[in-house]
């Protein structure tokens, strides 16, 4: 009997997922995931108490999953050694991507109206903090600091709408690792060398 119930569950959520995916959550209705999954209204609510709290069920746990991982940069020590942690919570946060880009692309596309329509904006101002702090670290070493720290934030901000477009446009989760990593790359890499710069005042 557990194992019935268990797969009109997994039937709801998944047509739940495909109605936030094409919808968003404003526009998606309990009624249209029930019918679409051959069920009543009154079954769902048996199973998920609101569509808040189907949608949290579904997308914040990919969320709070993402920033847990992000979280983990503020605990990395800048030092000669961070970028292999680095190199490390990326590949980490990549396999969420890889497993739940249905999940993210709704959480970076369509979360209007939910607790989560804000994400993007604190994914840029996190990715801004964590690259800033990076780059005056970097450009110390040389008795240097960044001429504008600004230019960070737009870097971040096109990276974070990069991401949005990725996996709103591309299905296979091997698809958007790469695109993903290939974008960080373009938007950080060796990007102490390429940010303008100053000497320091002595």
């Amino acid at each position: 009997m557990q194992v019935l119930k268990d797969e009109v569950r997994s039937r709801m959520a998944n047509q739940a997922l495909a109605e936030f995916r094409e919808k968003g959550y404003e526009g998606a209705s309990i009624r249209s995931i029930a019918r679409k999954s051959n069920t009543s209204v009154g079954n769902i609510y048996k199973y998920f108490a609101s569509k808040e709290n189907l949608y949290e069920e579904l997308i914040g746990s990919v969320y709070h999953r993402l920033t847990g991982y992000i979280r983990q940069f503020d605990q990395v020590e800048l030092n000669e050694h961070a970028p292999i942690v680095f190199y490390r919570l990326v590949e980490e946060i990549m396999d969420i991507f890889n497993q739940s880009s249905t999940e993210i692309s709704i959480l970076l596309n369509q979360s209007k109206g939910s607790a989560y329509e804000n994400c993007k904006s604190i994914f840029v101002d996190f990715a801004t903090r964590i690259v800033t702090e990076r780059m005056h670290y970097e450009l110390g070493l040389n008795g240097r600091r960044l001429k504008d720290a600004f230019i960070i934030h737009l870097i971040s901000y096109s990276l974070v709408e990069s991401i949005a477009v990725i996996v709103r446009e591309r299905r296979d989760g091997a698809d958007v690792r790469r695109l993903i990593l290939n974008m960080i790359d373009i938007c950080y890499g060796d990007l102490a060398n390429r940010v303008d710069s100053e000497a320091v005042p002595s």
